[in-house]
């Protein structure tokens, strides 16, 4: 019966090593993705997200509705259905106002796919069958157990197609580099040349490991010893 309670309470403190292990790597980091606007304010995507050394949980935030200026506008909350993939050390991550990825009318997400670009008039434009969803897509660069933003122009994009929008229900887009310039304004390929500007992500914090975990292991070891002296005495 000894022998059991004691392997009982090796495995307990293997287990609870490993939780404390995992928690002490999770860091949730800040991210901040703006897209310039050249005819009419920009679109930003503030929030947050975790990351383990491994993978990329809990993103969430909030984006202004397309182009609308902030106080004169809800903001988009996007916390549904994470979609991410890894590529070597870049992570891509998408989330999204509802819980589809579905937004264009082709079926999909990803605004460099859509066939509509720049200001032409609005002839590729349409009203979007969707119900209003709304996207951010953003990735990282995890070499070297570092989280550090990618190029942005190569995934930074954002997709809005709710009816609060600057054209209502119409989607409005912004991806890619500045490719473009008319006025002396640098133009890009969104739906009314909107491009990626910015990608901030910073560390915010780690995880601490509660100290209840600790003193529960340290109680579990203290038993032990107890049970090898009681063992040695008899």
């Amino acid at each position: 019966m000894k022998q059991i309670q004691k392997t009982f309470f090796s495995v307990l403190i293997f287990i609870i090593a490993n939780i404390s292990t995992a928690q002490a790597n999770l860091v949730t980091y800040s991210v901040e993705g703006v897209f310039f606007e050249p005819n009419a304010y920009n679109t930003v995507f503030s929030g947050t997200f975790d990351w383990d050394g491994s993978a990329l949980s809990n993103l969430q935030g909030v984006m202004n509705s397309a182009m609308v200026f902030q106080e004169d506008a809800p903001n988009l909350s996007l916390s549904s259905n994470l979609i991410t993939n890894m590529d070597g050390s870049v992570v891509t991550a998408s989330i999204f106002l509802n819980p589809s990825s579905t937004v264009f009318m082709t079926g999909g997400y990803d605004a460099t796919e859509e066939p509509i670009s720049g200001m032409t008039g609005f002839a590729g434009i349409a009203p979007n069958p969707n119900p209003g969803n709304a996207y951010f897509t953003f990735s990282l660069d995890t070499a070297g157990g570092m989280v550090v933003p990618t190029d942005l122009t190569t995934t930074l994009q954002y997709g809005d197609c709710t009816a609060s929008g600057m054209m209502g229900s119409l989607c409005m887009t912004a991806f890619g580099a500045a490719t473009s310039e008319l006025n002396g304004i640098s133009r890009g390929g969104g739906t009314m040349s909107g491009y990626a500007s910015s990608l901030t992500i910073s560390e915010v914090s780690a995880v601490p490991v509660p100290a209840a975990v600790w003193l529960f292991g340290t109680a579990l070891a203290g038993m032990i010893g107890v049970s090898r002296k009681r063992i040695v005495v008899a």
